[in-house]
């Protein structure tokens, strides 16, 4: 969807156009929900919120502003209902689901490289390389656009980016 056909779906709303949710929901389902479930990693919890989102989209549709890119604009409110929801239940990541920043994971060790699914293998990253890669592939951010979203060095954005593609390209069952 291109920044005028957003302010225009964002306007229509304003004035109640549900259609026009309809038009930015069937766009931008996937990138919410990819954004929401990384922070929480849980899919339950990722689908309320990404619903609660789309909801909270409709009320505020008049507070937008086009010129600073709508997709920043979308995934930055994704993230704070995301770590608001966070916040407000005092839940913490499981440490199981998430692993250990430090180690390599054992999903890309050589011996069971070639049995691991896509889905499996981008579950084996660590959360920032899992993020970063969200943010691009189906974000289809800049490297720019995701260091100012996340507060991190575009040298940091790329490194973590690179390091997920190469471990994923280890996985060489769907390459």
């Amino acid at each position: 969807m291109t920044e005028e056909e957003f302010q225009a779906c964002m306007t229509a709303m304003t004035g109640g156009d549900r259609q026009a949710l309809k038009a930015v929901y069937h766009a931008y389902l996937k990138l919410i929900f990819a954004v929401v479930y990384d922070t929480v990693r849980q899919r339950e919890e990722a689908e309320d919120i990404t619903s609660e989102f789309f909801i909270k989209l409709f009320h505020i549709a008049g507070t937008y502003r086009a010129g600073n890119g709508h997709k920043k604009w979308l995934v930055t409110i994704a993230k704070n209902m995301a770590i608001d929801r966070i916040r407000k239940t005092g839940r913490e990541t499981p440490a199981e689901v998430l692993p250990e920043p430090e180690q390599e994971q054992p999903e890309f060790t050589e011996q069971i490289v070639n049995r691991v699914t896509l889905k499996q293998a981008v579950a084996g990253l660590k959360p920032d390389e899992r993020e970063i890669l969200d943010l691009k592939a189906v974000g289809q951010f800049t490297f720019a656009e995701i260091a100012q979203m996340t507060g991190r060095p575009m040298g940091t954005v790329t490194w973590l980016y690179n390091s997920a593609i190469q471990k994923l390209r280890r996985c060489r069952q769907w390459i």
